[in-house]
């Protein structure tokens, strides 16, 4: 949440494409870039816990423990201000903070939120300067849903309608059957020979590529607004 001069409230969620941000809409979610810092942290929370680790590998210092993730997780617009004093006051300084934004194309982040409830149920990124890479994940109690699918249908529409990218990637692990169920139903193709691929955490596994075309694409308001990066 951004807080303004002589705001009584965070900024709400956009719902529209503007100022170096982005938003899109799917069936089940709400997705826009995020806010501030707590919304990086939030995102970053759904994916902390042992069953998303078993895939991502990240590294253990970059991750919050179980009781923080469900503290955050449980955070929506209508009690941000109530939660966040629960932590000490520098803490809430920083979580407050704008987030930086990128150069365009950049390491693009989206935070998917559930529209029925405000909880964040995700978080993907885009990594255009590294081919259009994307991640995705969904925080435990918004898995086996479906919502892998249009959480990877949309960061491939961030990359294709509002970054101008022809190709967009994914990779995953081979027995990651749920995650390549999701690409290939949002229409990703296989992209090469399996081949190893070393995580965050040393862990070498087998690692498979998946890859999304668009015959035509185009590049959204947000990005004129963002000729440098800025808070």
């Amino acid at each position: 949440m951004i807080w303004r001069r002589g705001a009584r409230g965070p900024q709400p969620a956009p719902d529209r494409c503007g100022d170096g941000r982005h938003a899109i809409r799917t069936a089940r979610l709400v997705l826009h870039t995020p806010r501030d810092v707590l919304d990086v942290e939030i995102g970053a929370a759904a994916g902390a816990d042992a069953d998303a680790q078993r895939w991502f590998g990240w590294s253990a210092d970059s991750l919050v423990t179980a009781e923080t993730a469900a503290h955050l997780l449980a955070i929506h617009d209508g009690n941000r201000a109530e939660r966040l004093r629960a932590f000490p006051k520098d803490v809430r300084r920083e979580l407050t903070r704008p987030v930086v934004l990128p150069a365009p194309g950049v390491d693009e982040r989206l935070l998917a939120v559930d529209p029925a409830t405000g909880q964040v149920a995700g978080m993907s990124s885009l990594a255009g300067d590294d081919g259009g890479a994307i991640g995705i994940w969904l925080a435990p109690a918004f898995r086996g849903r479906g919502l892998g699918t249009e959480l990877v249908a949309a960061t491939a529409l961030l990359g294709h309608e509002h970054l101008g990218l022809q190709s967009v990637r994914a990779g995953t692990e081979n027995a990651n059957r749920r995650c390549r169920g999701a690409l290939r139903a949002a229409g990703f193709v296989p992209d090469g020979d399996p081949e190893p691929h070393t995580l965050p955490d040393g862990r070498v596994v087998d690692g498979e590529w998946y890859r999304h075309d668009a015959t035509g694409t185009s590049r959204c308001a947000a990005l004129p607004d963002r000729a440098v990066s800025r808070a």
